[in-house]
């Protein structure tokens, strides 16, 4: 896989950040790699926050869409007054 290829697949944020890093030298990429790397071994992750991501995402791109549409107004669809 190409680099190309790969900040095309990437996600906009990471394409857009990868996009500014290759302006940099080498030493300043070597550094700033240096530092996410360290960042990630020396955090202490937290696995349900991203577990809790990854499907609060999935879960708004799955009730988002437009065969659900009618139901948003479900009220008005089966004529429940408002209190």
């Amino acid at each position: 896989m190409t680099t190309r290829v790969a900040v095309r697949t990437a996600h906009p944020q990471v394409a857009q950040i990868f996009s500014g890093a290759s302006r940099l030298t080498t030493v300043e990429r070597l550094t700033l790699a240096k530092l996410l790397l360290e960042s990630i071994l020396t955090g202490e992750p937290d696995d349900e926050t991203n577990w809790s991501a990854m499907s609060l995402d999935t879960f708004q791109r799955d009730w988002d869409n437009a065969e659900d549409a009618i139901y948003d107004n479900w009220r008005e669809l089966y004529g429940v007054p408002t209190r």
